[in-house]
């Protein structure tokens, strides 16, 4: 596959959706929690959302090995690396670390960026709505490498 094909289904299958799924637990945490700006709820929020940022990594783990497999660029392959849970205990900690850090940055720029009106009304239908056709792009650009029939590769 080439560089180009692998960086439109890396950006549009998964940055952008990782980046919305920040932004849905941001809005999530915001929206739900009262008195979201204490540091303390806004931690737990942080820790619950790494653990949802952890599950969503693995339900996306064949497609990363996938693109893994087909790329020849070092940067690249780091990149892909990076939504990869089958690593080393320490690195998949770190990733987990760097989930909760971004988790927290998330819950607070929502919180400051956005209003309250904003964050309960239909902020997080519009970031669905970029994540489903970002979805749907991804997997329609390169559907037949990604595919889950063992016997295609």
């Amino acid at each position: 596959m080439k560089k180009s094909h692998i960086l439109l289904v890396f950006t549009f299958l998964l940055l952008i959706p990782y980046i919305c799924s920040l932004a849905i637990i941001g809005i999530g945490y915001n929206a739900l929690v009262l008195h979201s700006a204490e540091i303390c709820r806004t931690i737990i929020g942080a820790l619950v959302g790494s653990i949802i940022m952890f599950a969503v990594k693995a339900t996306i783990q064949r497609p990363v090995d996938l693109l893994a497999v087909q790329t020849n660029d070092d940067l690249l392959k780091q990149l892909l690396r990076f939504f990869s849970i089958r690593r080393r205990y320490f690195f998949l900690f770190a990733n987990i670390v760097l989930d909760f850090i971004l988790c927290f940055a998330s819950t607070y720029l929502v919180r400051s960026i956005l209003t309250l009106d904003q964050i309960v009304g239909n902020s997080i239908g519009f970031v669905l709505l970029i994540m489903f056709v970002s979805t749907c792009l991804g997997a329609y650009v390169e559907y037949d490498n990604l595919s889950i029939d063992p016997q295609q590769h």
